[in-house]
Parts: C-alpha cells; sequence; structure tokens
C-alpha cells in the first residue's frame, strides 16, 4: 500500500534532481514506458492511451527511491524476484500484481509480446517460448519470459531484474515498477488490438 506521503510536494525536488542523471537527460520532462512526467507540476502524460496519468502516488515512489541511488553498471545477470531482500515473502504477490496480467494477454498467444513491446523499444531475448527486455527506467530492465499454453501446461510468465536493481529501488518499489511496466504493456496491448480491428474492418470494407 503506498501512503499518501508520496505526493509531489514531498517528493519533487529528488524527482527534479534525475534531471540529467541516472541515464536521463537534462530536460524539463522526465519520459519512460511512454509516459511525460513535467518536473514543473508533476503531472503524467501518457503517450499511449494520449491522456492524463491518474495514479501517479506509485510513480513518484519509485522515482523518489531511483533518485537516491548512484549509477552501477549493468550486470547482465538476470535475478527472481526471490532474490530480492524480502523477495520469499512477497513472491505470490508480485506474481499476482506483476506477472499474472502479462500471462493473460499474451499467454495463448505468446509471439504477440513481441509487437506490443515494440512502443518500448524492448529488445528480444531467446528464454523461453517468447522473451522481451523493456527499459522501466533508464538504467532498470525488466526481463519478461513467457511459456505458452498448450495441451499439457497452462500458461506462464517469470518476471527478472538485472541483478543492479536492488541498487536502485528497494524491493516494494521494485513491485510497484514491476506492477506499473506490466500495466503499460496491457495499455499498449489494448491499443494494438484496436489498431488491428480497425484495419481489419477496412478491409473488409474494402475487399
Amino acid at each position: 500500500m503506498v501512503e499518501k506521503v508520496w505526493t509531489w510536494d514531498n517528493c519533487k525536488d529528488k524527482i527534479r534532481s534525475l534531471s540529467g542523471r541516472l541515464g536521463f537527460p537534462k530536460s524539463s520532462t522526465l519520459e519512460f514506458l511512454k509516459l511525460r512526467l513535467s518536473l514543473e507540476d508533476g503531472r503524467i502524460f501518457d503517450e499511449i492511451r494520449d491522456e492524463y496519468f491518474g495514479n501517479t502516488e506509485p510513480i513518484y515512489c519509485v522515482l523518489a527511491g531511483y533518485a537516491d541511488s548512484e549509477p552501477v553498471p549493468e550486470s547482465g545477470e538476470l535475478i527472481s524476484f526471490s532474490k530480492l531482500p524480502g523477495g520469499d515473502l512477497y513472491r505470490s504477490v508480485f506474481l499476482e500484481r506483476a506477472a499474472k496480467p502479462v500471462e493473460r494477454l499474451f499467454g495463448f498467444n505468446p509471439e504477440l509480446l513481441y509487437k506490443v513491446a515494440k512502443v518500448f523499444n524492448a529488445s528480444r531475448l531467446d528464454l523461453g517460448d517468447c522473451s522481451v527486455k523493456i527499459y522501466a527506467l533508464p538504467l532498470i530492465p525488466i526481463v519478461y519470459v513467457i511459456w505458452g499454453e498448450d495441451e499439457e501446461f497452462p500458461a506462464s510468465v517469470n518476471v527478472l531484474f538485472d541483478s543492479t536493481v536492488k541498487n536502485y529501488l528497494t524491493t516494494e518499489q521494485a513491485v510497484l515498477l514491476s506492477e506499473l511496466t506490466s500495466l503499460r504493456l496491457r495499455h499498449a496491448y489494448e491499443k494494438y488490438e484496436k489498431k488491428v480491428k480497425i484495419q481489419r474492418g477496412f478491409y473488409h470494407r474494402h475487399p
């Protein structure tokens, strides 16, 4: 549960300090996951849905934590949520909030994840039936690995981090960032599906 302490007034100094730091260019905005945060007033514009993003407190919480860190080289070592401090205790909560939503969207068609994740400049990995690496924040990659459902097994999704995530975020902040990334995948999926339906309708009208 994110407390009301994560307001713009309480977090703005730390968040503003990210301009020109930790992978963000020097700018009046912070851009990540197709969100654009104004450093003037803290409003966050959603470039996928073309509207302002409402649930800002978890994002302020994550960015304030990120701002307290110093950059370290990416290790290339992927770890599961269980390897984070206290991760074993909250693994089921993490899976429900970060992995299950992606499983429901792409478990029936893992390859679709590649198409949808392109909007985040995701890179394709060779894990599971489908896997992508998305930089949720400039120095924090999140990897989604999907095994599609078949006659014997249901679909499953694993969410992995570079081991350096522990340098940047608390375990709770890692949950919030993962949950946000999964939500953004859903938003991108909805936009992709809408575009496909429009195209299908066009071709049906123009044989």
